[in-house]
């Protein structure tokens, strides 16, 4: 890539301005910006959406009332009691761990939607002998992260174990220009010092877990299982009967899903065994990423003299990968679709 207009802005500029480039070219994640570059140049078809959307393709499907799921499946203990008992099990020896995105823009419904998800979770726990506190990861905007932190800190932090919960700003890439040669794409700047940059999706989820060491806390824990999850009306934490499903299938992903009449729900509620979260965290390549067609006013170093571009069509490429690219790395027989029916 055709980079010198950011080498510009590193020799023009005063000291503050100099540093803070210098500091957002040091927070990209290099490795996951060249694969992704890589991935959309070269499309493959991936298996994630037609295993979510086409039940024919579906070989492990396990069918769960929505209301044994919602009542913390107090009406269905005798139908799921394996996956039950085997899901208590791996909560009680402290075997699960969570990890839930927020992306809501307004603060209020995302602070409504944390005290319901806790308390529910709180109750749900107090079933158990022991207090169960697994280890809890929330990835949010960057605008929201202070807030999140500091309802956290007003409530307590629901019971879970301070010492394990942790608070991530969602991963940001660099928004590239439109071109069909590689070389040719520049990443584009909002000023001589700032990087246009755009979330990079929910399948960044990976490389953040590894990059701020809490996969290597997850392994030193002993963690077995981890719940990958997005804010969703459905969405219940630590459920066992879902854990307890993945393990005694023996899967390294559950995928849950609810369809009504007409579509699937929004969002993502998955749970992956260690070992493909290992495997997801550690090869960046398994991620695969879309280019989007975006449009964005930015400058440009011409001539000796920075001048600002107003494009009047698309002129950039948002660089995504979402979640359920972990379905393209896990074959059939490992995988399980939890379908919730009425």
């Amino acid at each position: 890539m055709e980079q010198g207009h950011i080498l510009e802005g590193l020799l023009s500029g005063d000291k503050l301005e100099k540093a803070s480039l210098a500091e957002q070219i040091a927070s990209i994640d290099f490795q996951l910006f060249k694969h992704a570059m890589h991935s959309v140049s070269k499309q493959v078809d991936s298996m994630s959406k037609n295993v979510l959307a086409n039940s024919s393709s579906r070989k492990n499907v396990m069918r769960i009332p929505r209301e044994t799921l919602m009542n913390h499946g107090e009406k269905g203990k005798n139908v799921f009691s394996t996956e039950f008992s085997k899901g208590r099990e791996i909560l009680q020896k402290s075997k699960a761990a969570i990890v839930l995105v927020t992306n809501g823009s307004d603060s209020d419904i995302v602070d409504a939607e944390f005290q319901r998800l806790l308390n529910s979770f709180s109750e749900l726990m107090k079933v158990e002998e022991n207090h169960i506190s697994p280890p809890f990861v929330i990835i949010s905007p960057d605008n929201h992260v202070d807030s999140v932190r500091n309802y956290l800190v007003e409530n307590d932090y629901f019971g879970f174990d301070t010492q394990k919960v942790w608070v991530l700003e969602e991963m940001k890439l660099p928004v590239v220009s439109l071109s069909s040669e590689l070389e040719s794409k520049k990443i584009l700047l909002k000023s001589p010092w700032e990087i246009l940059q755009r979330p990079a999706g929910t399948g960044a989820i990976f490389s953040s877990l590894s990059s701020n060491k809490i996969l290597e806390s997850f392994n030193a824990m002993g963690i077995e299982y981890v719940q990958i999850c997005s804010l969703s009306d459905e969405l219940v934490l630590g459920h066992p009967l879902l854990f307890g499903a993945a393990s005694s299938r023996g899967v390294d992903v559950g995928v849950k899903l609810r369809k009504t009449s007409d579509k699937t729900e929004d969002g993502f509620d998955l749970v992956l065994s260690i070992d493909h979260l290992n495997k997801m965290c550690r090869d960046v390549a398994k991620a695969r990423f879309s280019a989007h067609p975006e449009q964005h006013e930015h400058m440009e170093h011409v001539d000796g003299q920075w001048v600002t571009v107003q494009p009047e069509a698309a002129n950039s490429h948002r660089l995504s990968t979402d979640v359920t690219s972990v379905l393209d790395s896990c074959s059939p027989d490992k995988l399980c679709v939890m379908e919730i029916v009425e």
